[in-house]
């Protein structure tokens, strides 16, 4: 019985100074990288982090940073907290893109950036397979930054005014059909918009006018005009 205790005692101390002498510990493996405090190797089985909802993951009270969990309900996902303890900020680890070569591409919903889009060399950098946002509408209206880049379809049998105002993004730039006949006036809210004959309104109906701004709220509009 002694002998068997010894032997116990002998193992345990073995297996103890191992421990604090690698500082490292295997699961499947008993040459854990040194890189790695541990180490699970395997070749038929993964790796399974805590799997919680949305609201369960946000309910973890006091996450530390860098605390990885998968989210189950959309969308669905590794997620890691980049931000601290008592304001965490979590971070989704996966993504939906795709990636071939030096490629990526993105099949569902939308991409929306608050920077800029920078081509990768200025005198040879494309946007291509890209529509233009045509939008309908029937009365007068006030131009916002979401106009930018749209062809708008005016559809008036009366005339109306479309007002363009200050704050538009530099480089904003939109273009106006009338498909009525109602005439379009082009006025401004804290601007007055320019061109080379002091025109403001389009000539009548299928004309078709651009409105262009080059910065310090100064517009041109250009087209099919008259007064």
């Amino acid at each position: 019985m002694i002998h068997i205790y010894k032997k116990v005692s002998l193992i345990v101390l073995v297996a103890f100074f191992s421990i604090k002498t690698n500082a490292q510990t295997g699961i499947g493996t008993t040459t854990p990288d040194v890189s790695a405090k541990l180490e699970v190797a395997s070749t038929t089985k993964g790796f399974l982090v805590p799997r919680m909802t949305a609201a369960q993951k946000n309910a973890i009270p006091i996450p530390a940073n860098g605390l990885l969990v998968y989210q189950t309900d959309a969308p669905a996902g590794f997620y890691v907290n980049t931000g601290t303890a008592a304001a965490p900020s979590w971070l989704r680890v996966n993504t939906d893109w795709t990636k071939s070569g030096n490629d990526i591409s993105y099949t569902a919903g939308n991409i929306s950036t608050t920077g800029n889009l920078t081509g990768g060399a200025s005198t040879s950098s494309k946007l291509s397979g890209f529509g233009t946002v045509v939008t309908s509408k029937s009365a007068g209206f006030t131009l916002a930054a979401e106009d930018n880049g749209s062809v708008i379809n005016m559809n008036s049998s009366t005339a109306v005014t479309i007002t363009i105002p200050t704050g538009l993004p530099d480089g904003f730039n939109c273009m106006i059909f009338q498909n009525g006949t109602g005439q379009i006036t082009f006025t401004g809210s804290g601007l007055v918009p320019i061109n080379r004959n002091g025109y403001t309104k389009s000539i009548g109906q299928n004309a078709l006018v651009t409105i262009l701004h080059i910065g310090s709220n100064k517009v041109v509009i250009s087209g099919e005009l008259s007064n």
